[in-house]
């Protein structure tokens, strides 16, 4: 009977070794950072036309209180029409799509007496 005890024994501790050894679950501890926000490149397309027959606010001053992502061009702010009215759209980080490419900010121009949206792009 001690036998057998001991056997059973033997065998239960085997077991739970392989199990505990065969099965590993991954740990994953997620924290909040104040990482910067990075936009990746947007794909090349036509920006839609807007126009506008009153001038925009004037620029908003921006604090850049990240530092930068190695590789990354920040892209300042811009008024936007939404709707009936103007909106600030904040600057961001943005990675070019090539290596030496430089942002070329976008910009209300007046034409007579409306006010003609040019998006800003890469060059």
């Amino acid at each position: 009977m001690m036998r057998r005890i001991a056997v059973l024994c033997m065998f239960l501790a085997s077991a739970t070794f392989v199990f505990v050894s065969c099965s590993r679950k991954e740990v994953r501890i997620e924290r909040e950072t104040s990482a910067p926000v990075v936009t990746p490149a947007p794909t090349v397309r036509p920006a839609p036309v807007v126009i506008v027959r009153q001038p925009p606010p004037p620029p908003r001053e921006e604090v850049q209180a990240v530092p930068s992502p190695p590789g990354h061009t920040w892209v300042p702010g811009y008024w936007a029409w939404e709707g009936n009215t103007w909106s600030w759209v904040a600057g961001h980080w943005e990675q070019p799509p090539e290596r030496m490419a430089t942002w070329v900010p976008g910009q209300w121009v007046q034409r007579g007496d409306e006010w003609v949206w040019r998006a800003g792009h890469w060059q």
